[in-house]
C-alpha cells in the first residue's frame, strides 16, 4: 500500500475531483508529450500474469500516431500515469499505476482512438535468448533476475525485494527468457514483476493473510486514521467458496536441463482437523509442478509447501467495487465489510479508473485454514 497524506485519507471517502497525468516518453526518459489529454481509460492490474500491468486509454482523433516519431506511438512511446485526488485549492495527490509501452493504437469507424499498453515486463519477455543459456552459478539469484531483465532493458530499475535471497544453482535454458526468470523467482517463493512506477521487484505472495492494511466498509461516509479505517466506500461485493483451483496434493518434479539427476518429491496435506485433507471427505487433488530450479529434496519440499499453501487458499474469494483509492497495489491485505459480513483478503487483481464516474474493481481470496504444523 503506497503512502499518503491525512488529507488525502479524510478525503476519499466524500465526494471528490479524480485527476490523473498521463505523460509520454521514449524509454530512455526524453518526453515526447508532458500531459496527454485522455477522454477515459483504466488501468488493470494482476499478480496472476507476467505482464503485470495493462492500460487500455480512449484519447481524441488528432492523437492517433501517423508517423513513427508521434507521442503515441508504439515505436517509441512510453507511458507513465499517476492518479489519484485533486482538491478545491488546486493541489492534489496523486500516486503511479502504470508505467509501459504502447502496444497498439486503434482508430475506429467514428473517429475514436484507442490505445493499449503493457508494462516494462513485455519488454523483458519479448527479448527470448538467442542461444542456450546458463545461470550463474552460485551467485545471488535476486542479482540472476535483474541480470536478465537489463540484458533486454538496460534501463530497468528496481525497487525493493522481500524475498530471501539464496545462490543459484546451475540452471540452463534453450529460449524462454520469462520462464527462466519465473523459475529463478519460484525457487525464492516469490514472483517478478514491475510497479506502477516502473520498478522490477522479487516478492513473496501473501498466500496466508496478513494483518490488514486498511478496512473498507459500506454504509455513511467517514475516516478513522488509526487503524486506517473507511467508512462508505464500498457499493457492491460478492463473496464465494469454491473448488476452483484448489489441490491437497502437490508433486515437484525437476529435471534439470544440465544433465544432473531428476528430484521427486510430494507434499500432501495430511492434518486430520483440515477440511482439505488429502484422502478425507473432500477427495484427492494434485499438481504437478516441472520446475528446474530445486537441486536437492529441501528445495522441493519447500517449493511443495509454498504451492501447498497457494493451492489451499482458493478456499474464499471476494469481488469488490469501491470508491478508487490509487494507493492499493496487488498483493496488499485489506479487510472488508458489506451487508454485515467481513473478511481479511489479499488482494489479486485491481482496476484503476483513471477518470470521474467509475470505480475501482478488486478480486481477493484468502487461506482460511493455514498450513498444520505437522505439514
Amino acid at each position: 500500500m503506497l503512502t499518503s497524506s491525512d488529507l488525502y485519507k479524510q478525503s476519499l471517502p466524500f465526494p471528490h475531483r479524480r485527476v490523473t497525468f498521463v505523460r509520454a516518453t521514449d524509454i530512455n526518459g526524453t518526453i515526447l508529450m508532458d500531459d496527454v489529454p485522455i477522454i477515459d481509460g483504466s488501468v488493470s492490474a494482476s499478480l496472476t500474469s507476467t505482464v503485470t500491468r495493462t492500460l487500455d486509454l480512449r484519447v481524441s482523433d488528432d492523437l492517433f500516431p501517423v508517423s513513427p516519431t508521434d507521442p503515441l506511438s508504439p515505436y517509441q512511446s512510453v507511458l507513465h500515469v499517476s492518479t489519484g485526488i485533486g482538491y478545491p485549492d488546486g493541489s492534489f495527490d496523486v500516486f503511479p499505476v502504470f508505467t509501459g509501452r504502447v502496444m497498439e493504437a486503434s482508430r475506429g469507424a467514428e473517429g475514436d482512438v484507442a490505445i493499449r499498453c503493457d508494462d516494462l515486463a513485455a519488454d523483458v519477455v519479448a527479448f527470448r535468448f538467442e542461444q542456450p543459456t546458463i545461470s550463474s552459478a552460485g551467485a545471488s539469484t535476486v542479482a540472476q533476475i535483474q541480470a536478465f531483465i537489463l540484458q533486454a532493458l538496460p534501463q530497468a530499475t528496481f525497487g525493493t525485494n522481500d524475498v530471501t535471497d539464496q545462490a543459484v544453482p546451475k540452471l540452463a535454458w534453450d529460449d524462454d527468457r520469462g520462464k527462466a526468470l519465473d523459475q529463478l523467482a519460484v525457487a525464492l517463493q516469490g514472483r517478478w514483476y514491475t510497479l506502477g512506477n516502473g520498478d522490477f521487484v522479487v516478492r513473496r505472495y501473501p498466500y496466508a493473510t496478513s494483518p490488514a492494511l486498511a478496512f473498507y466498509l459500506d454504509g455513511q461516509p467517514s475516516v478513522t486514521l488509526v487503524p486506517l479505517t473507511y467508512n462508505g466506500v464500498v457499493s457492491a461485493a460478492t463473496r464465494t467458496i469454491t473448488r476452483d483451483g484448489t489441490a491437497n496434493s502437490i508433486t515437484v518434479v525437476s529435471d534439470r536441463l544440465d544433465g544432473s539427476g531428476s528430484i521427486r518429491y510430494t507434499e500432501r496435506d495430511t492434518s486430520g482437523t483440515s477440511p482439505t485433507r488429502f484422502s478425507g471427505l473432500y477427495g484427492k487433488v494434485s499438481q504437478i509442478l516441472r520446475p528446474q530450479t530445486p537441486v536437492n529434496n529441501a528445495s522441493a519440499q519447500a517449493l511443495a509447501r509454498q504451492q501447498l499453501s497457494s493451492s489451499r487458499a482458493l478456499t474464499e474469494q471476494w469481488s469488490a467495487s469501491i470508491v478508487p483509492d490509487a494507493t492499493l497495489e496487488p498483493g496488499d491485505t485489506i479487510s472488508l465489510s458489506y451487508r454485515g459480513q467481513s473478511a481479511a483478503q489479499v488482494i489479486d487483481t485491481i482496476t484503476y479508473p483513471l477518470t470521474t464516474g467509475s470505480l475501482m474493481t478488486l478480486g481477493m481470496r484468502a487461506q482460511v485454514d493455514p498450513i498444520p504444523e505437522e505439514l
